[in-house]
């Protein structure tokens, strides 16, 4: 950046309004009858009237801006003419010898460059005058303008200038001019946070030059109060693109109670034009303090160097402490977080919740949700989710964001597929190929075949209906209190989800390798054996149906999430094939790295199943789905019978799949759900220890449960549904399952960390404490 003179240290022209018609008429042959002085920082400027009923406006420049810059200046306006030409910004008129602008003498012996302009329509309008549509007016025509001069080039667009937010680490030696101690130390607090936070941030993101200066003295409105006119380029410099939405909304709305709530009307004006990106969304809170902070600080200083100025320079001083005021009472990080938002411009941010839970019972009166008082969520970012009024909920229960919610990479895949392509597989594409490849790669060779579906129901649905081609058989053998899915043949698979007497005569259970509270118990020698014994048992029951296959969730989620040592799986599996029936491993809820120690939970057992079954986690949202199966199981069914989902494997879904597996692999998050799930049982222990309503803690990496008892050890039924409303109102979401739903259901997403870990663990404490 080229070091010139400040125009904020050099002394402002101060021509008498004589020297000012002198320069009209010989230098720019125009006869004024009447001038009026004009506010201006640093500049003179004076409304031209002439005889003729022609309006124009007179700047006298400041001295510090030289040749170069006058003529970026001017190059600029002619530019933004040929791209866009309904913005309503000045025209440049030339000097009786065609330039755009001369040098005139003044009092103290200087030159100063005097420029001619059209005058424009409108006026300077007070930010309380202003509608919600003309907050929205000024950000598009904000954007507009960065648009238009989107591909404008000028050799001193360089301009170093205080005002150019990127040298906001500059203006902390001006700070012992702020006489006001609070202020300057909360001043003080925005430059460091610049420093650490967005400093480091700003030379990647989107550059060019920019206006830089779209305060309201700058733009005017006409009647209708739609912005009519922009003036002044005297702070266009080049600079990230955000900067001039975030000057525009701090030099726009300070001084209103409300202008943390308004700025979303600018914002959304803005990204109706240019969207932004997630970085530049995510700085803008900080940008906006850093205007702020820039003003006052830049006001005390100049105070002290022009006394004469000090109203017009002073005059927004008092709306920039009330703003800062307003973004610290919110906490940066919230008004961060809504200003976000409010660039991606969420649909639903403001419905009323109880209008819209009116609405939901009568439209959909048989669809469940949780908790007695229904959480309403309008976005979600890693382990938090968030509200329409911006609490945030710490996620401790939703399977579905594996790799947290809305992570950029998995946005990002399915964003640029569906621009280019969403259609189903019947086409070829790579991406299916390619998820195919990587989802074999992670198991065992025999599991050589992949179908994508939509949902782990569908998933599970395909699989019974391979395992009855394959088998011959039509019998099913799972788990007591087992979850599979929601079709009306992965139903009958679900004993969790079955009415009062409800038991389809095909399908048998067994009891679950419960170690703690089943007829088997941890301590007894052989328990693990003596429970995977039951699948004999309970295939006899089938009759002649005989054993098609045994459906298995590795972490017994819906049982109460057990983990009994690998010894079951492989007993299990032997007494299957025996059988002669097949092993689906249902990785829905446990697969994709939950367990910490491999991406599938089968795989520590060491077994082969002979088909496995993918959900929820694994488009991080998105619905995806697989079945991966021995090849020589398909032949049992005739070719001629396709085995197709309309919309499984399209190449949306199979994006977002394959991010979701890089995110877990780059980020290594099964090593982190280890350490941290390990961590958090550690934690429970602590606390069972000291609350006799923990009964036991159990479960692998990060999916863990914890049995609640009454005094005699017997389940805590209902327990567990008070300590996860008492829980939700404390801001930690969680959920219970189990046969007697006495088992608290902690599955957070992988991206937990220990400090996430300790709020759980704080608020449980508390909770327990009262209960």
């Amino acid at each position: 950046m080229v070091k010139r003179p400040d125009p904020l240290e050099s002394i402002p022209p101060a021509l008498t309004e004589e020297a000012a018609r002198q320069i009209l008429r010989e230098g720019f042959g125009v006869e004024s009858s009447s001038l009026q002085p004009l506010a201006g920082e640093r500049d003179q400027n004076f409304r031209v009237d002439t005889a003729g009923g022609q309006r124009f406006l007179l700047k006298i420049s400041n001295p510090a801006d030289d040749a170069p810059i006058l003529a970026m200046q001017a190059a600029a306006l002619l530019h933004i003419e040929r791209v866009d030409p309904g913005l309503p910004v000045m025209r440049t008129l030339p000097t009786a010898a065609g330039e755009c602008w001369l040098d005139v003498p003044g009092p103290e012996g200087r030159n100063y460059p005097a420029r001619l302009f059209t005058f424009l329509p409108g006026r300077a309008t007070p930010n309380t005058a202003l509608t919600t549509e003309a907050f929205w007016s000024h950000g598009q025509t904000t954007a507009r303008l960065g648009r238009a001069l989107r591909g404008f080039f000028h050799p001193a667009a360089d301009y170093e200038i205080l005002w150019n937010l990127t040298q906001l680490p500059r203006v902390r030696p001006l700070l012992p001019h702020v006489s006001d101690d609070r202020l300057r130390a909360q001043a003080e607090r925005v430059i460091d946070r610049f420093e650490s936070r967005v400093a480091p941030v700003l030379p990647g993101l989107r550059a060019q030059v920019i206006h830089g200066d779209m305060s309201l003295d700058n733009v005017l409105f006409d009647d209708d109060l739609a912005v009519s006119g922009i003036v002044d380029f005297g702070d266009m410099t080049h600079a990230p693109l955000v900067c001039d939405l975030a000057v525009a909304i701090a030099d726009v709305l300070h001084g209103r109670d409300d202008a943390i709530a308004v700025a979303d009307a600018i914002i959304g004006g803005y990204v109706s034009v240019t969207p932004l990106e997630d970085e530049e969304a995510g700085l803008l809170a900080d940008l906006v303090a850093g205007r702020l902070a820039t003003e006052v600080i830049i006001t005390a200083w100049r105070g002290g160097l022009y006394p004469d100025n000090t109203a017009y320079a002073a005059s927004g001083e008092p709306g920039c402490r009330a703003f800062l005021d307003a973004i610290e009472a919110m906490g940066i990080d919230a008004v961060g977080r809504r200003f976000r938002d409010a660039c991606r411009r969420l649909p639903y941010q403001r419905s009323d919740t109880a209008a819209l839970l009116e609405r939901r019972r009568r439209a959909l009166p048989r669809s469940p949700l949780f908790y007695s008082e229904p959480v309403h969520l309008v976005r979600g970012e890693g382990v938090w989710l968030f509200d329409p009024d911006d609490r945030r909920y710490l996620d401790c229960y939703n399977n579905v964001a594996v790799a947290g919610h809305s992570h950029p990479r998995v946005v990002q895949a399915v964003t640029q597929q569906e621009r280019l392509l969403a259609t189903h597989s019947r086409y070829l594409h790579e991406a299916i190929v390619e998820l195919a490849e990587r989802l074999k790669a992670t198991l065992p060779p025999e599991l050589d075949a992949v179908m994508v579906v939509n949902s782990g129901s569908e998933a599970n649905d395909l699989a019974w209906r391979i395992a009855r081609a394959a088998t011959g058989r039509a019998g099913a053998v799972v788990t007591a209190c087992a979850y599979h899915g929601l079709t009306e043949a992965t139903h009958a698979l679900s004993p969790e989800e079955w009415a009062s007497g409800e038991k389809p005569a095909h399908v048998a259970t067994i009891p679950a390798p419960d170690g703690y509270r089943g007829q088997y118990r941890r301590e007894d020698e052989g328990w693990v054996q003596r429970y995977a014994a039951h699948i004999d048992d309970a295939t006899r029951t089938l009759g002649d149906r005989g054993l098609a296959a045994v459906y298995l969730d590795p972490a017994f989620t819906a049982d109460g999430i057990l983990s009994p040592p690998s010894a079951y799986l492989r007993e299990v599996a032997q007494r299957a094939v025996a059988l002669g029936g097949l092993v689906v491993a249902d990785e829905v809820q446990a697969g994709h790295g939950r367990c910490g120690t491999s991406l599938w939970s089968f795989q520590a057992s060491g077994i082969t199943p002979d088909m496995v079954v993918m959900g929820k986690p694994m488009g991080n949202g998105f619905p995806v789905a697989a079945v991966v199966v021995k090849s020589e199981l398909l032949e049992a069914i005739p070719e001629q019978v396709e085995l197709f989902s309309t919309f499984g494997g399209n190449p949306v879904a199979c994006a977002a799949a394959l991010a979701v597996l890089t995110v877990i692999e780059d980020e290594g998050l099964l090593a982190s759900a280890a350490s941290v799930g390990s961590y958090l049982r550690q934690g429970l222990l602590a606390l069972a220890a000291r609350h006799s309503l923990i009964g036991d803690v159990r479960g692998q990496g990060l999916l863990v449960g914890v049995e609640l008892v009454d005094e005699a050890r017997r389940p805590a039924t209902g327990k567990a549904r008070q300590v996860t409303e008492a829980m939700r109102k404390r801001g930690i979401l969680l959920s219970a399952t189990g046969p007697a739903g006495n088992v608290l259901k902690i599955r957070p997403p992988l991206v937990f960390q220990p400090e996430h870990a300790d709020l759980l663990l704080e608020a449980l404490d508390e909770v327990l404490a009262s209960s």
